[in-house]
């Protein structure tokens, strides 16, 4: 079986590999068909692809996009877009910029507590990619602020803590619109994140259907068995795609290793088969 795994981030987001040690890592693993997902970048693509046609490994175009949600987190995946289309990439771009003009804040927030801490550390930690919090968490621990990373963010880095300082969240239609006009297909994350359940969780995601949402992420390391059954009942329901990723991120996230989807679970190419024939009906 061409086993697969369609969430994973790079340095160029919050994962610790960078992107060819990434794509290596994933050929160690026995997988066929991968898509990296970095946080609201693309950045990564070129390297991986690269990697990727050396080890005979298929890389689907893919990111992770976060939008603006409420009581959990709804981030939304997309698949197979064209990186440089003209509106998908303006938007990234301004997530970008919006994203760097955080971290100076964060960074004072963080001096006033008495923690002595620079963006040029933070950035160089982040390998002069895309600076994200758990860059900043790397660093506390490192001085000696907090024991763990886990730590950093329950403590400092966290929604509501002290250091916390929020970023630019696209709606979910103009996430699911900037994938969509991109040629790609939008896929909820990681649904347990939402933090909904019975009939909440059933009218959030068909306001999302109603939005262009294209699939589900049924298969993921943050959902038992039980759960991925609900989304997948889910996606019967709204004519959804199944897909399935580990949210792999490395040193950053060291519980989650690569393919590792859930509850021992293992997806076959038939996924994407599903996907490619599903982008073919458009």
């Amino acid at each position: 079986m061409k086993k697969i795994d369609l969430h994973m981030h790079t340095t160029h987001s919050d994962g610790s590999y960078l992107p060819r040690e990434l794509v290596r890592y994933a050929g160690e693993k026995g997988l066929g068909s991968i898509s990296v997902t970095d946080h609201d970048t693309m950045s990564s693509f070129e390297e991986c692809a690269d990697e990727a046609k050396k080890l005979g490994i298929e890389l689907i175009p893919g990111i992770e996009i976060s939008c603006d949600f409420e009581p959990g987190t709804l981030h939304v995946l997309g698949y197979f877009m064209d990186r440089n289309q003209p509106g998908f990439k303006a938007v990234l771009d301004e997530i970008q910029k919006a994203r760097r003009e955080r971290n100076p804040e964060i960074i004072r927030k963080l001096n006033q507590l008495g923690i002595e801490i620079t963006l040029e550390e933070v950035t160089a930690v982040s390998g002069g990619k895309q600076v994200g919090r758990p860059h900043f968490a790397k660093i506390l621990v490192k001085k000696g602020a907090v024991k763990t990373m886990d730590e950093a963010f329950w403590k400092y880095l966290a929604k509501g803590k002290p250091a916390y300082v929020d970023k630019r969240r696209l709606s979910s239609k103009e996430g699911i619109q900037k994938i969509r006009e991109a040629g790609g297909i939008a896929v909820a994350a990681h649904p347990k994140q939402m933090k909904l359940a019975g009939e909440a969780l059933t009218r959030e995601i068909k306001r999302l259907v109603d939005e262009g949402l294209g699939g589900i992420e049924a298969y993921n390391s943050c959902q038992n068995r039980d759960e991925a059954r609900l989304y997948k009942e889910l996606a019967k329901r709204f004519n959804l795609l199944v897909t399935g990723g580990s949210d792999f991120h490395g040193a950053n996230k060291p519980e989650v290793d690569l393919g590792y989807l859930g509850g021992g679970v293992e997806l076959g190419y038939e996924v994407v088969e599903s996907m490619k024939a599903s982008l073919a009906k458009r």
